[in-house]
């Protein structure tokens, strides 16, 4: 890769002047320790396999690879690396803070990667070329009127391998909104823990969130926080599944006019005739329009109604959990209560549809024991009738499981119309493909189950899988674990963080691309993933976990999400890779920050090849001055496949195969 000049930023314009100084390049001197350098891995014959976590947010099973299929067959562990996309870098690893630009990508249809250090650049020309596919593109005019050896753009500083771009050309959505569905099924004691919990959680949120209002229990009552004077909810059945245009009519949001009609209890859409005078009176003229109508559609009426800012409700909604009462219906002594839990959620899912189709949202469920009625029941109001057991479920003898688990799958692709389908892989259950379906998930199911029983989370899981919530079990909503639980889910970033201080952690809607060069290929991913189905030159016919894509839907991420990516090589081996070859891996994440703007990071990775010598008859020759140690009793160089080896990386890759195919393939012997 040859000298290059390190770079330091000074100016906000897409390009930064530095003082020139001596120094190799990344794709180098991480891998290499012919040359000494502070950003090395290796030190004699022992790499440091966990640089690469605080340089990129990545760590990998091996760093240095095998350069045929058949010598990574005999590595025994996987070949992968585990990805965490937020994961905040230091300064002298990435930019601090997000570039304002949209990235320049190649022009290729099947590639589209981004500029990157390791791309090689003609300054006399103003071209670059694509470490993955080759191919030579020009720079923008902006670009190439400034570019020079000593004057480069903040993505090809070789330090700068990750890069954080905020997207002009994707307006801005806003900020999250939060709808919290409470189940007033449980004791009265539970109910004012939780109650005084959101209560709390209120006063974390920025004032420019937007709050919603669900309760439910024999029915799903939606709170009306915009109304004034008094508690106002709608009541709907909870008995059945409400789609989100459903939901709009029997909220009153009906798309009519905001001065009249039936949003205000006026019987007549905008445009409808005066009702006739009283028998003989004359008819009246009509009054002269002192103001035009606006209208409004469903959305807008649910925002103006139903979800609103947490610094214009927050005292309605505290008095409302202030008097929440245990649900009045009776109960028999034979018999369960009436929770109607999948009701809820899909009027909640339903809500977010109807106002915010593609802004980052979040529906948190407390529940406090199993859905016993409506869609998503797992077991009969009848005390009599037993909830499902593992043996039920083995004996395919529960006729409520494969029921509710289709109808919470059925959530999660309901509002990711653009999704595709993928009945593809090793499970074949319905219910996966179902969750396989959905594309990028904007609105993200979080499950608070603080019961002794059973809440029906198996069939729940798939559903707050697919969107990328998460899942808390405890005994009661007063306990230390569910209390801290809910706090984390809204952390913020340390005051000192350049541009992020002090803002939400949780971003939304994320999708993850994975590039690869042309030596390997993408097998798969395990993690809170979905398969997005996008077919490429890099995608391997070996599959492990959502394998078949190099494309993912993450939903609602954090900077503890971490992603485990496979790779298959493919090189056959019958010939050595030409020396000094490099592989690349590209990581191109895109989301939406809390702030409500489009984000997208890309992270390069560079590594070495290792072709392993022809030919065991080769002569032993001495180790060179200095080299001692590094050579073992037979003079020979020790492998540099096993040397890279990350344990730690390694077992968590392993461990994730374990455990996807535990849950995916009838087997004895996961491993």
């Amino acid at each position: 890769t040859g000298n290059s000049k390190q770079q330091q930023i000074k100016s906000p314009n897409p390009t930064h002047r530095a003082a020139p100084r001596s120094h190799h390049a990344i794709g180098e001197t991480i891998f290499s320790s012919s040359r000494p350098s502070h950003h090395n891995n290796m030190q004699g014959e022992h790499w440091d396999v966990t640089q690469s976590e605080e340089q990129s947010g990545t760590r990998i099973s091996f760093h240095c690879w095998p350069s045929s299929r058949l010598e990574a067959t005999r590595c025994v562990a996987p070949i992968g690396a585990l990805y965490t996309p937020l994961k905040k870098l230091p300064p002298t690893f990435a930019p601090p803070s997000a570039l304002q630009y949209d990235p320049i990508r190649c022009s290729t249809a099947t590639c589209h990667a981004v500029l990157n250090p390791y791309c090689q650049v003609d300054f006399r020309t103003k071209l670059w070329v694509c470490p993955f596919c080759l191919t030579r593109n020009h720079f923008p005019p902006h670009y190439a009127e400034n570019i020079s050896e000593t004057n480069l753009p903040a993505e090809l500083i070789p330090q700068f391998a990750t890069c954080e771009y905020e997207l002009p050309s994707v307006p801005p959505a806003g900020p999250p909104a939060f709808v919290f569905c409470i189940d007033t099924c449980a004791h009265v004691e539970e109910l004012a823990e939780l109650a005084d919990s959101i209560q709390q959680i209120l006063n974390l949120l920025p004032e420019d969130s937007l709050v919603g209002l669900v309760t439910f229990g024999t029915n799903v009552q939606v709170h009306e926080l915009g109304f004034e004077g008094l508690p106002k909810a709608y009541v709907l059945r909870g008995n059945k599944e409400y789609a989100p245009q459903r939901v709009g009519q029997l909220l009153g949001c009906g798309g009519v006019a905001a001065g009249g009609g039936a949003a205000n209890g006026g019987r007549g859409g905008p445009g409808a005739p005066p009702p006739p005078p009283p028998p003989g009176q004359a008819p009246q003229q009509p009054p002269m329009p002192q103001q035009q109508q606006t209208h409004e559609t469903p959305g807008q009426q649910v925002l103006r109604r139903f979800l609103l800012p947490v610094s214009e409700c927050s005292m309605t909604l505290e008095s409302i959990l202030d008097d929440l009462r245990k649900d009045p219906w009776p109960v028999p002594s034979d018999k369960r209560v009436a929770r109607c839990t999948g009701c809820a959620l899909s009027v909640a899912t339903s809500l977010l549809d109807l106002a915010l189709p593609r802004r980052g949202a979040r529906v948190m469920m407390f529940v406090g024991g199993p859905c016993t009625s409506g869609p998503g029941a797992i077991v009969s109001r009848l005390k009599t009738e037993d909830i499902r057991s593992h043996a039920d479920l083995n004996r395919n003898a529960e006729p409520l499981h494969k029921p509710a688990c289709e109808f919470y799958a059925g959530l999660s692709k309901r509002h990711n119309a653009s999704g595709g389908s993928n009945a593809k892989g090793k499970g074949g259950s319905s219910t996966q493909a179902a969750a396989n379906a959905s594309a990028c998930s904007m609105h993200v199911v979080d499950v608070f189950a603080c019961s002794l029983d059973q809440v029906g989370i198996l069939e729940m899981g798939e559903l707050v899988e697919a969107t990328g919530g998460h899942m808390v079990l405890g005994d009661s909503f007063g306990q230390s674990v569910f209390k801290e639980s809910l706090r984390r889910v809204f952390r913020t970033f340390e005051p000192d963080v350049p541009e992020d201080g002090g803002k939400m952690q949780m971003a939304f809607g994320a999708t993850m691309e994975v590039l690869t060069s042309r030596e390997f290929k993408v097998s798969g991913a395990i993690g809170p993933v979905t398969s997005l189905n996008k077919k490429g030159p890099n995608v391997s016919d070996l599959e492990v976990g959502r394998g078949g894509t190099n494309a993912w839907s993450l939903g609602g991420i954090d900077p503890n999400t971490t992603i485990a990516i496979y790779f298959d090589i493919s090189n056959p081996g019958t010939s050595p890779l030409p020396e000094g070859k490099r592989r690349f891996i590209q990581f191109l994440t895109k989301y939406q920050h809390s702030n409500g703007r489009t984000r997208l990071r890309a992270t390069t990775l560079c590594g070495p090849w290792y072709n392993l010598p022809q030919g065991d008859n080769a002569p032993k020759s001495a180790p060179p001055p200095g080299a001692a140690g590094r050579f073992n009793a037979n003079m020979e160089q020790p492998n540099p496949v096993k040397m890279s080896f990350d344990q730690e990386a390694a077992a968590v890759l392993l461990a994730r195969v374990a455990v996807e195919r535990t849950a995916t393939e009838d087997i004895a012997d996961v491993l």
